[in-house]
């Protein structure tokens, strides 16, 4: 008689197809820039910085509309453009400043570039519009949201910079939330810490890369994500595995903060297929040895130097404000650890409670690392041929 396939043989193949149609790197990368320049005489100058992968429908779309000679002038890009005007919401005590679209330059990459999945064609727009009059005597204090209806890459990064004195601020925000107060006249001398945006701009700033820094685990990287849970399935204790997971903490944050102050920069090309190749290592080793060594913490504190340097390239496409450069840059290696701890907590609250049971091995361990494996290796083999 014909045995049937074990249900791991099918978790395998059912994660084998998903690491196909997942992104084979979910990070930061190709977050949405924005930059409103703001003139003596009103006139207001947007320009913006976005993938409009997920707005057009998919690569494959947006290639094709990427070939537009006359992108304003296109019947599918002009819409689409001025919906992107209409949901960028500036607005001077309340009253919104109207953009209208001024030009568009669509990337240039070659269709494999497009379907790249460690690759993000940046779309470059121009906005142009005039702050609406203000009654004598109003604070003339800048606001900015971004309405979800707009498929907006995030974080939105908003820099908003008054030409006449130089003076900006750049916000890290996410579509619907509303940014801080930013004022279009210069503050008094003395007050301009509690008047430039926000009183508690300082702190403000450290919760929103604490938060970033969370989102680069949960939900956005999937590869961390299944690192962190290869490491939970080979330590064979509590003990073990807190081994480990300082080793890897230990690592990455050596590597953030040398490449955050430009001491190491690797190209991520190397940087992606290393940290996916990391992932497949930890699940293969998980399978083969059944006992798995104290000795692996040096292992994970190599890898982790690599995963590391992936967060480096986060942080360092999004930017790190220069007047809270340190805090801003700890606060987001915090946000990292939560998300990780995160993980863990989520994984033994699934399998805590039998991991002493006898078969916890050959129908946890093993089927789990093989679907890692799996997903890990279709990775390297997308990030190495893209």
């Amino acid at each position: 008689m014909r045995r049937r396939p074990s249900a791991w043989v099918s978790w395998l193949c059912g994660a084998w197809l998903g690491a196909l149609a997942w992104p084979a790197s979910a990070h930061l990368l190709n977050m949405t820039r924005v930059q409103a320049d703001i003139a003596a005489d009103g006139t207001v100058d947007v320009s913006v910085s976005l993938d409009l992968t997920r707005e057009t429908g998919g690569p494959r779309v947006y290639y094709r509309l990427s070939r537009a000679a006359a992108p304003l002038d296109d019947s599918t890009l002009r819409p689409m453009i001025e919906h992107l005007a209409a949901a960028i919401d500036l607005r001077v005590d309340g009253q919104p400043i109207r953009l209208a679209p001024v030009a568009v330059a669509m990337p240039q990459n070659r269709e494999a570039e497009f379907l790249n999945p460690v690759n993000w064609p940046m779309t470059e727009v121009k906005l142009s519009g005039h702050l609406p009059e203000q009654p004598a005597g109003a604070p003339g204090q800048v606001i900015g949201r971004f309405d979800p209806s707009f498929a907006f890459e995030e974080p939105i990064s908003l820099t908003l910079h008054t030409l006449a004195d130089g003076r900006h601020m750049t916000r890290w925000l996410v579509a619907g939330q509303l940014g801080p107060k930013f004022p279009l006249q210069a503050p008094p001398p003395g007050a301009q810490r509690h008047d430039a945006g926000d009183a508690h701009a300082g702190l403000k700033t450290l919760l929103q890369y604490l938060r970033f820094g969370f989102l680069h685990i949960l939900p956005q990287g999937l590869d961390h994500v299944l690192f962190v849970v290869g490491l939970y399935l080979g330590a064979r204790n509590l003990r073990m595995l807190l081994l480990f997971v300082t080793s890897f903490t230990l690592a990455h944050s050596v590597t953030l903060i040398l490449s955050s102050f430009g001491a190491v920069r690797v190209p991520s090309s190397i940087v992606e297929p290393a940290i996916a190749m990391s992932i497949a290592w930890i699940a293969i080793e998980n399978i083969v040895f059944t006992r798995v060594h104290v000795w692996r913490a040096a292992v994970v504190f190599a890898f982790g130097l690599l995963h590391g340097l992936g967060f480096a390239a986060a942080l360092r496409e999004l930017g790190l404000p220069p007047q809270n450069f340190l805090g801003s840059l700890v606060s987001f290696n915090v946000g990292v650890e939560l998300g990780q701890l995160t993980v863990v907590a989520i994984a033994l609250l699934l399998t805590g409670w039998f991991r002493r049971r006898i078969w916890y091995r050959k129908l946890v361990i093993v089927p789990g690392s093989l679907v890692i494996a799996a997903i890990a290796l279709v990775w390297t083999v997308q990030r190495i041929a893209f």
